[in-house]
């Protein structure tokens, strides 16, 4: 269960949009848990956006995590050390359950996957449908490209890409395997 949260409020100005400071800010902290991730083997951390909308992401990230100790531990101030002018990083707070207004997941959306490759995900995920009709029912599907997303640029092969990210209400608390990136589709955090 997530009981412990950090909040980053980004502090955009003229020069220095917020879309920019969402993608500086949120490659370092995929570079926190992916270094997390390599050195213990897992990823116990998960990302909300609290003011998610149609357009936008907002300029608040909340890192959720078990205990005070592993978000202590991955130390977030010293991750975004240089950029202490452009963002408010809170201290480590208890989830107030009596401000939770229900729970969501916030997951990778990947509208650039072939139909093709969908097809071969979907059929594998469900079954009971094969390649075929997995094929037939993605070429009838519209692409949404108007997610929100944060404009990522990739260490290690220099391209850059945009990470589109929904979210998904949900009925209840539920934990699964966040990625790197803090995101899953299987994991519902608190919202409030």
């Amino acid at each position: 269960m997530f009981s412990y949260y950090q909040e980053i409020t980004l502090l955009p100005d003229e020069e220095t949009p917020a879309f920019f400071l969402m993608s500086k800010v949120f490659l370092q902290i995929h570079l926190v848990l992916g270094h997390w991730k390599n050195h213990t083997g897992t990823q116990p951390f998960g990302i909300s956006f609290p003011q998610y909308g149609a357009k936008s992401l907002g300029v608040k990230i909340r890192i959720f995590a078990e205990s005070r100790e592993q978000l202590e531990q991955l130390d977030m101030g010293k991750a975004l050390e240089r950029l202490s002018d452009y963002v408010h990083l809170t201290s480590i707070r208890r989830v107030p359950a009596n401000r939770i207004t229900g729970y969501a997941s916030f997951s990778r959306y990947q509208p650039d996957a072939s139909v093709e490759q969908k097809a071969r995900r979907f059929s594998a995920r469900h079954q009971d449908i094969s390649y075929e009709e997995a094929l037939t029912l993605m070429k009838q599907k519209k692409e949404d490209y108007t997610k929100p997303f944060i404009h990522m640029k990739s260490l290690s092969g220099g391209q850059t890409f945009n990470l589109f990210i929904e979210k998904i209400p949900q009925a209840n608390p539920t934990e699964g395997t966040c990625s790197t990136y803090g995101l899953s589709r299987d994991t519902a955090l608190p919202d409030f």
